[in-house]
């Protein structure tokens, strides 16, 4: 084996027993069978979670869709309502990582209302829009993660572009999470639970060795760091309310006559 990729083992297994606690913090075990059909205390707290998830899509809504005060207070609500449904649904077991569900539900939930809300245009464009957001979020992630992969094994062009295809046409909506590890504590350090047969078939004998002994993790997090304060006003129209109040009190003054002084 070379010296380069015989270091990286050693790395890897003196820094196993920190991996597994760190992965443990990040995604703490709940038993969800104890917890009672109708808690509002536990609703409340995955409400308060999922507001950072709410608010992402609810900019990316305002930042692609013109939308009238009348079209801004149901899109509030219709968010609202999916928020709370969402937090009930965490209360039920999952088969899946509950936080990958809920911010679906709240997204879908976002969308869902403005099917029901915007113009015949407005709507084109919001899914124009969207179908590129969700491109340019699945390529970002694909490199992010090969660049990681690349740092361990040292892959050959070749590699890293056979990765990336597989990857690629492979595409789980889920996997836009491992974009977000390196925003978090984990840093450079670990690698996301990325599906064996998208990078093993691509890999030399020596590099499936090193690949098999790195530590993956599941990453679950509620990506609810650097939020910046709501615009309620606005998407209750009360910005435009207090505009124009303030634009009524304003006095005009009166224009100056031909030839007078300044």
């Amino acid at each position: 084996m070379p010296n380069h990729l015989k270091i990286v083992v050693i790395h890897v297994l003196l820094l196993s027993p920190a991996v597994i606690c760190r992965g443990q913090e990040a995604a703490p075990v709940r038993n969800l069978a104890l917890i009672a059909p109708g808690d509002d205390g536990r609703v409340q707290q995955y409400v308060q979670l999922l507001q950072p998830t709410m608010w992402r899509e609810l900019d990316f809504v305002r930042q692609t869709c013109d939308l009238t005060p009348d079209q801004r207070r149901k899109v509030r609500a219709a968010a609202d309502a999916a928020v709370k449904e969402a937090a009930q649904a965490m209360l039920k077991p999952q088969r899946q990582p509950t936080t990958m569900i809920a911010s679906k539900a709240v997204r879908d939930g976002i969308h869902d209302a403005l099917k029901q809300t915007l113009t015949a245009d407005q709507l084109e464009h919001f899914k124009t829009e969207t179908a590129a957001r969700e491109a340019a979020t699945k390529k970002a992630t694909i490199q992010s993660v090969v660049s990681q992969i690349d740092g361990a094994l040292f892959l050959a062009q070749d590699q890293r572009e056979k990765i990336c295809a597989a990857l690629d046409s492979n595409w789980q909506p889920e996997w836009e999470h491992w974009l977000s590890m390196r925003e978090h504590q984990f840093g450079e350090q670990y690698l996301p639970q990325v599906p064996d047969q998208q990078i093993t078939p691509h890999l030399t004998a020596e590099q499936q060795t090193v690949w098999r002994g790195l530590q993956k993790i599941s990453f679950n997090s509620w990506q609810n760091n650097g939020r910046r304060q709501p615009d309620d006003a606005w998407w209750t129209g009360k910005i435009d309310n207090t505009a124009k109040a303030k634009a009524l009190k304003v006095k005009v003054p009166p224009p100056k006559a031909a030839g007078g002084a300044p």
